[in-house]
């Protein structure tokens, strides 16, 4: 029987994931690198050989840092957003007696064939009233009031704000050229809250929730916690753009000026690749507060 060959490269055994968690951990060490002032290098260290293992050590001299590396944005968002991308390819929904150009501001939590199916069936009930925009929280202001003195927009406006969708324009000086490819079209901005919170200290707020809620990172916690050889223990979360464009937008603009309050883990990584081939975000470690990090993205690890 002919023996497997070994593959010749070690980038052959890389998958996607292991990629992402590869850059994360030398992101890591080359920061802490600088931090430390001695060198730190990435090992793997869970290899399925054993539940609940944490993903790395960074190590160097007296330094043996555990650290795991997830995602900020919980299963359920994630799964939403993929059932977005495949009702609405690039926020684009056809609607069926609609013409020209429209744009919707949505902003929740509602599934994507709820909305569009809201979209498909009240936009042309609105374009019909005459009307080229709506905000439709304003069906709010009329609730109260008999039907028979409710306008005429107040159902279709009604529905779709219990969709998420906030607002509902169309383009009135779109080009010939712009109806020809998008007559007949909504594009559905998808919000998230993309304006900066107040607080500044809302991205700390965001990660005490998600280290101690059971349907987010308390596991990952838990795996950091039960390690007993590490002489600090790091948490890195993977930014998505749709769960997380509220925290950088506040991280951009001014850092915390609070600690992480999570007892047994010194340091926590809000990382994201802005392009390809960057790797940059904030971390917070414990004596020394926040802090912006930037680096190549490399996801390759040494065995």
């Amino acid at each position: 029987m002919q023996q497997a060959q070994r593959p010749e490269s070690r980038d052959a055994l890389v998958t996607p994931r292991d990629f992402r968690e590869n850059a994360a951990a030398n992101a890591v060490a080359e920061h802490l690198t600088a931090v430390l002032g001695s060198a730190v290098k990435p090992r793997k260290w869970d290899d399925g050989s054993a539940p609940a293992m944490h993903d790395f050590y960074i190590e160097g001299g007296i330094h043996k840092i555990a650290l795991e590396v997830t995602t900020l944005a919980d299963g359920e968002r994630v799964g939403r957003d993929i059932r977005w991308e495949r009702e609405a390819p690039e926020g684009r929904v056809k609607v069926a007696g609609l013409s020209g150009c429209w744009v919707a501001l949505h902003d929740g939590d509602a599934e994507a064939g709820d909305v569009i199916a809201t979209i498909r069936a009240q936009l042309p009930r609105l374009q019909a009233l005459g009307l080229t925009r709506l905000d439709t929280r304003a069906w709010q202001e009329h609730a109260l009031a008999p039907s028979i003195l409710r306008p005429a927009w107040y159902e279709a406006s009604r529905a779709l704000n219990l969709m998420g969708v906030i607002e509902v324009s169309s383009v009135t000086d779109a080009s010939q050229a712009l109806l020809d490819e998008y007559g007949g079209e909504v594009h559905v901005a998808r919000g998230f809250g993309t304006t900066r919170p107040i607080d500044r200290n809302f991205p700390v707020g965001v990660i005490h929730e998600q280290l101690r809620d059971p349907r987010h990172h308390a596991s990952d916690v838990e795996k950091l916690l039960a390690v007993s050889d590490a002489t600090a223990k790091h948490l890195w979360m993977w930014v998505e753009l749709t769960e997380g464009f509220a925290i950088i937008r506040s991280l951009e603009e001014s850092l915390p000026d609070v600690d992480v309050d999570a007892e047994g883990i010194d340091g926590v990584w809000l990382g994201r690749s802005p392009t390809p081939s960057i790797l940059a975000g904030y971390v917070w470690l414990r004596g020394a507060g926040w802090g912006a990090f930037s680096t190549a993205r490399n996801g390759v690890v040494d065995a």
